[in-house]
């Protein structure tokens, strides 16, 4: 166990990390993650999930601010938040709506994290009760409901998320068989028999496709004087409506415990709440504070609750959850009903460290303001070069091989050609995640008690809900009326993606002839699901009108860039690599004067040199 003092600076340096980085756009919660997991591996395995978790808590804490001031969210949860928060601020009151913001966050996190430790005690009840076959069941039910609750137009859905969850359990089966120790998808390279690190597919799956893909520039001034006196009204403010806010953070700490909902949707429900049962004397759209403290309060409270199934049983419950997982595995700390019985203190560790984290970001924020609002003005063109060359580098440091840059390149590719496929990706790595713990768990209880372990009461319960999770994304897709015109064609770049998807499951399907059935088992079984998903959207898209629908556009210069610094990092290191690929990347994207692109980029990679040798 980390000293007090380690573990309250872990909470102060989280805290900070995820305020700053909610204010930049296109640095989201999982791509800060990333770059947060080399600092939480140096911290040791308690105090980096405690750097982690403080990291996550506040990032739509700060978030709100370039929504309210400028009218631009930078992630989809603060979409909400923009339909009365920027009206206030054309009005003169964007003090006002962030005091009201800073306010709702702060306790909706506080309450969302009391709800997480009222639900420990009854999870750590039934952790006694599980056993592998509890333990392989759960996995499948998190998996069965982030596929079915996953976006993603045409593609999406359950047949879209089905289909590329596949593909990650067929990714996760690479390496040596845990029950045969026979090599799967190996081709002889030892580098392979571990598997692939989990810290390449999340940069290569989120962190790469965010930051290349064009997005509109932000606006070059604060429209707003922002006073504390201005401030601290409307934080004071919003305990007037009291009821609502317990109402909307309740709502937002609930639906956070259904894993495939996420933020993106529970905004919207607390906003529709408040609409319906918080009358306004200004009309909701105009400038209603109430509309800012909904969504606000939802959002910070959704991460409590979210944390409960990925605390408890390594169940995360959506995509930041799962790569808030997969740096807990590197940092070295293992969640389940295993720690649920082994070390219960680590799930209320969590959940004060949730509370305090909210706690302490709003004098940060109140010291800070007037700077945090001056950030949130940073063009895209400047953030994105900045915070890719710490994403790869922070990834490369993971394990410093050649094969990991060749891993980072590789899944960049997926990554973006899932993201300009509109293809979910969350459920990628969602099964790539729990394989292991689907596998095992059957496996084991199968050797042990056969057939009948399937059978047991909390098995069949499990199964139950999973398919109760099914039945309303099966209902409103095939109960929904025909439209009356045929669905376009949704983007240039799917049929190719299902080719490749298609592939990759007749792999699974096929190729580990020489595995024992054991072994081959598991990919099997995914290749033959995900070939039958592939078909089904393939299908419909045979149907569609040929018309196809404009696709997001990756930075070619940026992404050029970046396949140069794999390559730098590989002949010269990364700290010199980072320093050029950010020089260049500046000057040629971002328009920046040499000599200014010249200081941050050496400032970068002097920054990535002291981080590791910190680390060595």
């Amino acid at each position: 166990m980390a000293s007090p003092d380690a573990l309250l600076l872990a909470v102060a340096a989280g805290t900070v990390g995820g305020l700053f980085a909610g204010l930049m756009p296109g640095v989201s919660g999982r791509v800060g993650l990333v770059l947060m997991t080399p600092v939480a591996v140096m911290m040791g395995p308690v105090a980096g999930a405690v750097l982690l978790v403080a990291f996550h808590s506040v990032i739509h804490t700060s978030g709100s601010i370039p929504a309210i001031l400028l009218g631009a969210p930078t992630s989809a949860p603060e979409a909400a938040t923009v339909i009365d928060g920027y009206p206030m601020t054309r009005k003169g009151e964007g003090a006002r709506a962030i005091g009201a913001s800073l306010a709702a966050s702060a306790a909706g996190g506080v309450i969302g994290a009391l709800v997480l430790l009222t639900l420990a005690p009854v999870a750590l009840t039934a952790a006694r009760y599980i056993g592998a076959p509890e333990s392989a069941a759960l996995a499948l039910l998190g998996l069965l409901a982030i596929s079915a609750l996953s976006g993603g137009g045409m593609a999406g859905g359950l047949a879209g998320g089905i289909m590329t969850a596949a593909f990650g359990i067929i990714i996760a089966s690479i390496g040596l068989d845990a029950f045969s120790t026979s090599g799967r998808f190996t081709f002889g390279l030892t580098e392979l028999s571990d598997g692939i690190n989990v810290a390449t597919i999340v940069t290569g799956l989120f962190v790469v496709p965010e930051l290349l893909v064009r997005r509109a520039p932000n606006l070059e001034s604060v429209p707003a004087r922002l006073t504390n006196a201005s401030v601290l009204g409307g934080f004071f403010e919003t305990f007037r409506y009291r009821w609502l806010l317990l109402r909307t953070s309740l709502i937002g700490a609930l639906v956070g415990l259904v894993p495939g909902l996420g933020a993106s949707v529970v905004v919207w429900l607390a906003y529709g709440h408040a609409r319906q049962t918080s009358p306004s004397s200004i009309p909701y759209g105009e400038g209603a504070i109430q509309g800012v403290i909904a969504p606000e309060a939802a959002n910070n409270s959704k991460e409590g609750g979210s944390l409960a199934p990925t605390l408890f049983f390594g169940i995360p419950a959506s995509s930041g959850m799962a790569i808030l997982l997969a740096a807990f595995m590197l940092v070295g700390v293992e969640i389940g009903p295993r720690m649920m019985t082994n070390q219960p203190e680590f799930v209320y560790l969590m959940a004060l460290t949730n509370i305090l984290s909210n706690v302490i970001a709003v004098p940060i924020c109140l010291m800070v303001l007037p700077t945090m609002a001056r950030l949130a003005t940073i063009r895209a063109e400047f953030v994105a070069p900045v915070a890719l060359a710490a994403a790869i580098s922070a990834t490369w440091m993971t394990e410093p091989l050649t094969f990991t840059l060749i891993s980072i390149f590789v899944f960049s590719g997926v990554g973006l050609l899932l993201k300009l496929a509109d293809l979910p990706r969350a459920p990628l790595l969602l099964g790539f995640v729990l394989a292991p713990a689907i596998e095992q768990g059957m496996m084991r209880a199968s050797m042990i008690q056969g057939m009948a372990a399937f059978s047991r009461p909390g098995v069949l319960m499990i199964i139950g809900i999973a398919l109760l999770a099914a039945i309303p994304a099966l209902v409103r897709r095939f109960g929904a009326k025909p439209d009356a015109k045929p669905p376009a064609r949704p983007f240039p770049l799917l049929p190719p993606a299902l080719i490749f998807m298609g592939l990759i499951m007749m792999a699974g399907m096929f190729g580990l002839p020489g595995v024992p059935m054991l072994g081959r088992l598991m990919p099997c079984i995914a290749g033959a699901v995900g070939i039958v998903a592939t078909a089904i959207i393939a299908l419909r898209l045979l149907l569609a009108k040929r018309t196809p629908q404009p696709a997001d556009q990756p930075d070619r210069t940026l992404l050029a860039l970046a396949v140069a610094m794999l390559i730098g990092v590989w002949i010269a290191g990364v700290p010199i690599a980072a320093a050029l690929f950010v020089t260049a990347a500046l000057v040629m994207g971002g328009k920046m004067p040499i000599v200014r692109a010249s200081v941050i980029g050496l400032s970068s990679g002097a920054l990535i040199f002291l981080i590791r040798a910190l680390e060595t």
